[in-house]
């Protein structure tokens, strides 16, 4: 019984050595400004069956993203890649803006949401809508720029290159 109380406190003296009470002397961090898109990425997801099981397969799409700070503006032509691997005629076919996934890059600890109808970023959604718009909010939380996405329009590679040859490896 002697031994169990006397674990029981060394525990909590262990424990108590373990946290902290310093409250001022902390080094402030810089608090960022910044409320930028960097960059933009489109791909198309879908499943396969495997044994028993279903893997999910992914199929980066190449894209002109042309990302203007002056005017909030990201403006993307994308382009289908050629088949490759998994990447069969039949999947390519159902390639379209409409099930889309997107993540974009924006500025250290900013957010980014979906404003209105805009489809979220990181989940599929229709990027064929013609109003697509970002908030950006800075990690400050006073910086706020909304960003317009523009998709010019989308093209199907018709034979592969080599950028689609490495990729079909990576998958």
């Amino acid at each position: 019984m002697k031994m169990k109380y006397l674990k029981c406190i060394l525990l909590f003296f262990v424990c108590m050595s373990f946290s902290s009470c310093l409250e001022s002397g902390l080094e402030d961090l810089p608090s960022y400004e910044d409320a930028d898109i960097k960059a933009f990425t489109f791909e198309y997801r879908w499943m396969v069956k495997e044994g028993d099981s279903e893997k999910l397969r992914v199929q980066k799409m190449d894209a002109d993203i042309d990302i203007n700070v002056e005017n909030t503006t990201v403006t993307c032509n994308i382009t289908v890649p050629a088949v490759n691997g998994t990447f069969t005629q039949e999947i390519r076919n159902q390639v379209t803006l409409s099930n889309l996934n997107a993540y974009c890059t924006i500025s250290t600890a900013a957010t980014i949401t979906p404003i209105g109808d805009t489809p979220m970023l990181g989940k599929i959604g229709d990027f064929s809508k013609s109003d697509m718009q970002y908030e950006v909010i800075a990690a400050d939380g006073n910086t706020t720029k909304t960003w317009k996405l523009v998709i010019d329009g989308v093209k199907y590679v018709t034979r592969p290159t080599i950028k689609h040859a490495v990729n079909a490896i990576n998958t």
